[in-house]
């Protein structure tokens, strides 16, 4: 009895498998493209079928763009205080090298004038023990 039943169950096991490839009735594709209201039986000009192609696109592009905007503005914000804290620290800098550039300039400025005032002394003390 139990070897019946077990020949019963292999012998209908593939007519489920084909069962469960079944492909969905005509009907239930009708009904699924009319939400659209695309009636598949019926042939479309191409002229309609450009100018949904083109509405698709555009549709498309502006909700790319909108995407694209949104994801920028998200980025800005994110990155906004650490552009700000190097902003501030490229001011910092320039005004760290601006002041080193007015000190050598400054150590030139003074390496010159005690060069020139020791010349001059020194060309003072010769004239003056040449005459003497």
């Amino acid at each position: 009895m139990k070897l019946k039943i077990l020949l019963l169950t292999i012998l209908f096991l593939p007519l489920l498998t084909l069962i469960s490839y079944a492909q969905t009735p005509p009907e239930l594709l009708s009904a699924q493209s009319s939400a659209y209201g695309i009636e598949p039986e019926r042939l479309y000009p191409g002229s309609l079928v450009l100018e949904l192609m083109e509405a698709a696109e555009t549709e498309i592009d502006a909700a790319v763009r909108e995407a694209y905007a949104e994801g920028y503005k998200a980025a800005a914000l994110r990155f906004i205080p650490e552009l700000a804290a190097r902003n501030e620290e490229i001011v910092m800098l320039n005004l760290t090298i601006e002041a080193f550039r007015s000190d050598r300039r400054k150590n030139w400025q003074n390496i010159f004038i005690t060069g020139g005032l020791s010349f001059l002394g020194g060309m003072a003390a010769g004239i003056i023990m040449a005459g003497r």
